[in-house]
């Protein structure tokens, strides 16, 4: 998977925060064909119980179909969208 979104994005940017017991990553790639980015995330819930952060949501694009303007806005529409789908 990796290889294949490398082959296609120029620059990769990564953001972790912590959102109550829930670890995001939220990155944003750059497309080497029209230099607009995409929006990417994964989600791990922090157990109190275990060693290492369990998975919630695999590392993927978040939302589809759209070419941000810039990296700021990825970062901030991959956020977003995987805010909505954490359980409150």
């Amino acid at each position: 998977m990796f290889i294949a979104i490398a082959a296609i994005a120029r620059r990769i940017s990564m953001r972790v925060e912590n959102f109550g017991p829930y670890q995001l990553e939220l990155s944003a790639m750059q497309f080497i064909h029209n230099g607009g980015w995409a929006a990417f995330a994964s989600v791990r819930k922090l157990d109190d119980g275990a060693e290492a952060p369990v998975a919630v949501l695999p590392f993927q694009q978040v939302v589809d179909h759209t070419v941000f303007a810039t990296e700021a806005a990825a970062i901030a529409a991959a956020r977003g969208a995987v805010v909505a789908m954490i359980p409150v």
